[in-house]
């Protein structure tokens, strides 16, 4: 027996010695290189240069500079350990700077992704340029310009068919009556369409409706996100249709609001507080070489959009541009607020693009926000807890949370409501926060229960 387990443990070691050695080999017989003398940022350069060139000359495998370029960028700021801290390669940076800017010149459609990289056709916006081509709900993009999408990230995709160029064409080509979820299917109709490109709002403002209580009526609005178009024209015009329709109060919900423009944010919180020169929100940075550039953000005038009763629903997904609005409503007492915790994203993030290349952008946090009573809305590093209190708290239930949300985004839908209400389980789903809101500005008792 002790025989047989010596010939194993030895067979065993083997192969470990034998790669063991062959390392051992290819290290101990390269030629001594001399030594850089380098120092700083010059030894940080023939680094990163020495590293891409004995990949390029010895990987085994085929390489893009271009991939490898965009990976040591994206991972010179992730070493921040600031995970908002970023460099964006050119297409996310197009996105970003489109997305912030509140619209885009795109195709006029919805869609959503298929597995195998092609994208499917949802839903079209009336008199958009793919309705006008003849392009039909459920057809299927399997090309744009020519090249294929398959196996292709679906962000890659569809910045190539959106553009900065209103008139432009894009050439798509679609299957159609075959499965409406894959971009292979034999049985499927290839078409190609030429397709004009035109300008595509993107809405932050939804469902905007009234809501009864005992008879009397409140209006009601959600704010998906905050961009260049979403106080002016889209909050103020909200607010005059529901004024005009004999709301009696307000219910404003950012949930799952992600944020976005500070500037935007502040016009928001000035045009619902009648307080002129107030403090809606300030910055302070711990880096001193960053404080000449902190600022304090205050209302032009006391000029107001509407002096109706104000509630505000905020969640563990409202953050950043969408906790500025709420800490400033709520700290002068313009809005009573509603909900969870906010998720804590008080930073700046100075956008800087790149003089090397200004396709590329990096992310940089530079200070962080304040509201107008001195709270800190970051999370701090070591957990301390940030965001805004909410005065009622109303904490989601187990799966809850999840259900909540796609109610929120299916009420989204700006076209075929009446059809989507009848169809769609989660058009009145139960909504607790928004109870709660509505009780509160009638009046009545809330019970929100564990």
């Amino acid at each position: 027996m002790a025989r047989y387990t010596y010939f194993f443990a030895t067979f065993a070691i083997l192969p470990v010695l034998v790669i063991a050695g062959v390392i051992w080999l290819f290290v101990a017989e390269k030629p001594g290189a001399e030594v850089s003398d380098a120092t700083g940022t010059e030894k940080d350069l023939q680094l990163y240069l020495e590293v891409r060139q004995k990949l390029l000359d010895h990987y085994d495998g085929e390489l893009d500079e271009t991939e490898l370029r965009n990976a040591a960028l994206v991972g010179l700021a992730q070493g921040t350990g600031d995970r908002f801290t970023r460099v964006l390669p050119p297409i996310q940076a197009r996105e970003q700077s489109q997305e912030l800017g509140g619209g885009f010149y795109g195709i006029g459609v919805y869609i959503s992704p298929n597995e195998d990289g092609s994208i499917r056709i949802t839903g079209l916006q009336p008199g958009g340029g793919a309705e006008q081509a003849g392009i039909l709900v459920d057809d299927v993009i399997v090309a744009v310009d020519g090249i294929s999408i398959i196996d292709q990230t679906y962000d890659s995709s569809v910045a190539r068919i959106k553009s900065d160029q209103e008139g432009s064409v894009v050439k798509l080509s679609v299957l159609r009556k075959g499965d409406p979820k894959s971009g292979t299917d034999p049985k499927a109709m290839r078409f190609e369409f030429d397709v004009i490109r035109s300008r595509v709002i993107t809405y932050s403002v939804h469902d905007v409706h009234l809501e009864e209580r005992d008879g009397r009526r409140f209006g009601y609005l959600q704010v998906s996100d905050i961009n260049s178009n979403t106080w002016d024209p889209q909050i103020k015009d909200a607010i005059a249709e529901l004024a005009g329709k004999g709301a009696e109060g307000l219910v404003l919900d950012l949930r799952g609001n992600g944020g976005g423009r500070v500037n935007v944010a502040v016009d928001i919180a000035d045009g619902l507080l009648d307080k002129p020169e107030a403090l809606v929100v300030f910055t302070h940075s711990s880096r001193e070489s960053n404080r000449e550039n902190d600022k304090q953000y205050r209302t032009r005038d006391a000029e107001c959009v509407t002096s109706l009763p104000l509630i505000v629903l905020v969640d563990g997904n409202t953050a950043s541009a969408a906790e500025i609005i709420t800490g400033a409503l709520r700290d002068h007492g313009r809005a009573y607020v509603v909900g969870e915790r906010t998720f804590g994203k008080g930073i700046v993030q100075t956008i800087y693009k790149l003089q090397t290349d200004p396709s590329y952008t990096v992310n940089i946090t530079t200070t962080q926000y304040y509201t107008p009573l001195g709270r800190k809305v970051q999370t701090g590093t070591k957990g301390e807890p940030g965001g805004i209190m909410p005065d009622l708290e109303v904490h989601y239930r187990e799966g809850e949370r999840e259900r909540v949300h796609a109610r929120l985004r299916v009420r989204q839908a700006r076209h075929n409501r009446e059809e989507i209400a009848k169809t769609s389980s989660w058009w009145n789903y139960e909504d607790r926060m928004l109870n709660a809101a509505l009780d509160l500005l009638a009046g009545k008792p809330v019970t929100v229960g564990p």
